[in-house]
């Protein structure tokens, strides 16, 4: 026990009488370990951010909408997406909770004066709730205000922030495209952007059958959103809804479809993989410098040994034995990998916090990466610190002395 206290104690020693090559040691196998776990947190917090973005899209929603179909001599012009596909879905889908008509237009929003251009949606009540979109001050309107078609609207955060301010817009009237004036009956809660840098918030919503009475002399939509029983049933749901419009649209079996059927869920899953892969490719790129860390241990050591050449052989011939020496030479590694790994678990922390916060996506720090990071960093620099001991070990005492 005591010679154990003696051999920690004596390799202590000898890394504090020489901190700068000590710390270059340690700086090393810090950086590898810091660079490891940033890199980790970096590629996880963009790929949560990039889903993130996705996601405020919705996830459980298959989206149809009219397309033209590739060029094909045989191909028949496409039929614009309208009431008799939003019922042929209704009446034939097993799979299908509910399904949501979307007519959309470019529109002026007028109020007090002032105007401003946005976009309306003509939709049903589900809508809401098939975007997770939550309404941040009065209500949505309902299943009587889409039958007598009211003049009632929701507006975004973006509308009501540039026409109202800090006043409270419900029950007040807009106008909309010069043209129709509409009571507001909510405030839809802030969405953010989109993916593609489009203001989510600048939005007006109406009853679908007020939209066609009023804003259009055209009741066709702009897509159809459809809402799968559950998850699990999205892919069944887009084969049958694809099923369902080829037959209502008699297409044959060789014509190609003049919709298209898709889902943001596939967009999410591929973005994911994506961001996983890039994230896979950063720890590498990071493990690499883990392993110079380990290279820079074993140098420094190797010129410890040729230093202490004299002291080996001196130790030696008094009668340390091969396992002493080889024990001592390790402690020494042991200690300055331990030290430099505490420093680079805390530098790659401080860096992953200071990078998520100025790109404003999530601090993610896994503990299990930490301390894989942390166990493979002090394993690197054992493995690397063994050669440098077993070849101190194995110094023959004679020709040590006779070095010097």
């Amino acid at each position: 026990m005591a010679l154990g206290r003696e051999t920690w104690r004596l390799a202590l020693k000898l890394i504090v009488r020489q901190p700068g090559r000590s710390a270059l040691t340690m700086l090393g196998l810090a950086i590898g370990v810091g660079a490891f776990i940033a890199m980790v947190s970096f590629g996880e917090g963009a790929r949560k951010s990039v889903v993130a973005q996705f996601e405020v899209l919705g996830t459980n929603l298959i989206k149809v909408q009219n397309t033209t179909p590739a060029v094909n001599p045989r191909a028949r012009p496409s039929i614009p997406t309208g009431d008799n596909e939003v019922k042929l879905i209704r009446r034939e889908a097993t799979t299908v909770a509910q399904v949501v008509p979307v007519a959309r237009r470019a529109a002026s929003v007028a109020w007090g004066g002032e105007q401003r251009p946005s976009y309306v949606n003509g939709v049903t009540p589900g809508y809401l709730g098939l975007h997770s979109w939550d309404v941040a001050a009065g209500g949505n309107f309902d299943a009587s205000d889409l039958t007598e078609a009211a003049k009632v609207c929701l507006l975004g955060k973006t509308n009501v922030k540039e026409l109202f301010g800090d006043r409270d817009p419900l029950g007040e009237t807009v106008t909309l495209a010069g043209m129709m004036p509409c009571r507001v009956v909510g405030v839809l809660a802030e969405k953010g952007f989109s993916t593609n840098a489009a203001d989510l918030d600048d939005i007006v919503l109406v009853p679908v059958t007020t939209y066609n009475a009023h804003l259009t002399d055209r009741p066709i939509y702009a897509y159809i959103e459809v809402e799968p029983l559950t998850k699990d049933l999205l892919d069944s749901a887009r084969a049958e809804i694809t099923d369902i419009l080829r037959r209502g649209h008699g297409l044959e079996d060789d014509e190609p479809n003049d919709f298209s059927v898709s889902s943001p869920l596939e967009v999410i899953r591929a973005a994911d993989r994506t961001a996983r892969i890039l994230g896979t490719l950063l720890a590498a790129i990071a493990g690499v410098s883990l392993l110079v860390g380990g290279i820079g241990i074993m140098n420094i050591q190797l010129v410890s040994v040729a230093e202490r050449t004299e002291e080996i052989g001196v130790r030696a011939a008094i009668g340390a034995s091969p396992s002493q020496i080889l024990t001592q030479f390790l402690i020494e590694a042991l200690i300055l990998t331990m030290l430099g790994t505490f420093v680079g678990v805390t530098l790659g922390i401080g860096v992953a916090t200071l990078v998520a916060q100025n790109m404003g996506w999530p601090r993610v720090i896994s503990p299990s990466g930490v301390l894989f990071s942390a166990g493979f960093g002090i394993a690197v620099g054992i493995l690397f610190g063994y050669l440098p001991a077993r070849r101190a070990a194995l110094l023959d005492p004679i020709h040590a002395l006779r070095r010097q």
